[in-house]
C-alpha cells in the first residue's frame, strides 16, 4: 500500500487510536513531519488536497505554488506571452484533476451487457489507455502548463518518499 493509500485511508478513518493494533495515525505524521521548508512547504498540502479532498487546504497551496512557478518563470526567463499565476492556475487545476472523465483513469471502458463488472481490452478512446484527460490550455503555453505539472509530480513524489523514509526510521526492526 502506498504512502499516498495509507495517507488517504488515515483521513476518512474514524478510529485515530495509536495503538498495538491501529496504526492510522502514522502515515498523517510522517507526512506532516516530512515536508521542511527544503521544498516551500507544499508537499503536505499536494497530499492534503489531491489524496484526502480537503478544499479547505486548496488556498495556502494555490498561494504557495503561484510564488514557486513565479520564480521558476523568473529563473527560466520565460517569454512575456507566458503569464505565470495563469499557468500556475492551469498546471495545479489539472494535477489535482487529472482523470480520464470517460474511463474515470482505469485506461479502459466496461464492457456492456456483462453480468458482471469486465473492462475491455481495448484502450479508452479518449485517453489511449492513460487514464488521465488532456491537458486544456492554450497552445503557447503548453510546454509551460505539463513542465510544472511534473514538477508538481515530481514534488508529491519526493513527499511521499521523505515520508515513507520518516516512517521506516521509526520501525523497529
Amino acid at each position: 500500500m502506498s504512502i499516498a493509500e495509507k495517507y488517504a485511508r488515515a483521513t476518512i478513518s474514524s478510529n485515530l487510536r495509536d495503538d498495538a493494533h491501529h496504526h492510522n495515525t502514522e502515515s498523517l505524521a510522517a507526512v506532516a513531519l516530512s515536508d521542511p521548508d527544503k521544498i516551500n512547504g507544499i508537499g503536505h498540502l499536494l497530499m492534503r488536497v489531491k489524496v484526502a479532498n480537503d478544499a479547505s487546504s486548496y488556498p495556502a497551496l494555490s498561494v504557495k505554488w503561484t510564488v514557486i512557478v513565479e520564480s521558476k518563470s523568473i529563473n527560466r526567463k520565460w517569454p512575456s506571452h507566458v503569464v505565470a499565476h495563469k499557468v500556475a492556475k492551469a498546471s495545479l487545476d489539472h494535477f489535482l484533476n487529472d482523470r480520464c472523465p470517460i474511463c474515470t483513469g482505469i485506461g479502459h471502458l466496461p464492457l456492456a451487457g456483462a453480468s458482471r463488472p469486465v473492462l475491455s481490452d481495448d484502450p479508452c478512446p479518449a485517453c489511449n489507455g492513460q487514464g488521465t484527460r488532456a491537458l486544456e490550455c492554450n497552445a503557447r503555453t503548453l510546454d509551460y502548463v505539463q513542465s510544472m505539472v511534473e514538477t508538481l509530480h515530481d514534488l508529491m513524489r519526493h513527499a511521499a518518499g521523505r515520508a515513507m523514509q520518516k516512517l521506516s526510521n521509526d520501525m523497529e526492526l
